[in-house]
């Protein structure tokens, strides 16, 4: 999931930081306000690029040819190294390690649960619009064990009109939590099928689904709206596949999976973090 854009040597795009304040009512011929306000920053971010190899031993292949051939090997190889890569990216987004390096992508806890690094170039310790948290640009802390009421007001300091989170993550430990704050409240429908798929799949919270990630940060409600933060590739290095080669002094088959991707935040002050959840 996320964008495809063509290649460049780095990401950049326009941050608006504040409201032009020329303008409002007027009357007639009222002289108005035409000063220019430098409104808009730019951000950068610089791609970052991932490699997963793919190696058979070319004996492996011998004794796996013919009518009695058990697996397809190299699909099998394939479909490894494929998931083998997605769980660095996995890891990478939540800044686990090994993949918590310089080299990795930045990541949901540099975007959303710090809020005096520097991220894209622009520094949050002096640029408070460039924070998670809404206006407050401050991440809030729960109260003890995970509440509706903790919730909700991390819910609501990132929602402004129909601009709302989509999308909350917890550990699983943290999703548990949450699932127990339900069960008294459950409403059981006529529907017994409908009820169990709702439970089954996920839960809500108002308008945001709730899910729960093994890397998630501990003790951390990550309140994230989609519209402003997600993966952006190079499409010509979407998960490319190299053709199988075969060194002059080892008897193998190695190929590489490639892609190339950074995380991209519009707009951080639409994200929160709700930290110190005792039973997160």
């Amino acid at each position: 999931m996320g964008k495809k854009i063509s290649g460049a040597s780095a990401l950049v795009w326009p941050v608006v930081f504040q409201e032009e304040t020329p303008g409002g009512a007027y009357w007639g011929t009222q002289i108005l306000d035409t000063s220019a306000v430098d409104s808009i920053q730019p951000a950068e971010l610089q791609w970052k690029f991932y490699n997963q190899p793919i190696t058979i031993p070319y004996t492996d292949v011998l004794l796996n040819r013919g009518a009695g051939a058990v697996i397809d090997l190299v699909k099998a190889k394939e479909e490894t190294a494929m998931a083998s890569l997605l769980q660095k990216l996995s890891r990478a987004l939540w800044d686990t390690a090994p993949q918590n390096t310089s080299l990795d992508l930045d990541s949901l806890v540099e975007w959303i649960q710090s809020t005096t690094n520097t991220i894209a170039g622009i520094n949050r310790t002096n640029e408070s619009w460039w924070r998670p948290g809404g206006s407050s640009g401050a991440n809030r802390t729960a109260a003890g064990n995970l509440t509706l009421t903790d919730m909700q007001l991390a819910y609501g300091d990132v929602t402004y009109g129909n601009e709302e989170p989509d999308t909350i993550i917890f550990t699983q430990t943290g999703f548990n939590a949450y699932w127990g704050l339900l069960v008294g409240n459950i409403r059981y429908m006529r529907d017994e099928d409908t009820t169990r798929a709702g439970f089954k799949r996920h839960l809500m919270f108002n308008n945001a689904v709730v899910l729960h990630d093994q890397y998630a940060t501990a003790e951390v409600g990550n309140f994230l709206n989609s519209k402003y933060i997600y993966p952006v590739f190079n499409e010509d290095d979407y998960f490319v596949v190299d053709p199988f080669l075969r060194p002059s002094n080892q008897r193998i088959l190695s190929s590489f999976i490639w892609v190339t991707l950074n995380l991209k935040c519009l707009a951080p002050r639409m994200q929160q973090a709700l930290l110190s959840i005792d039973n997160g």
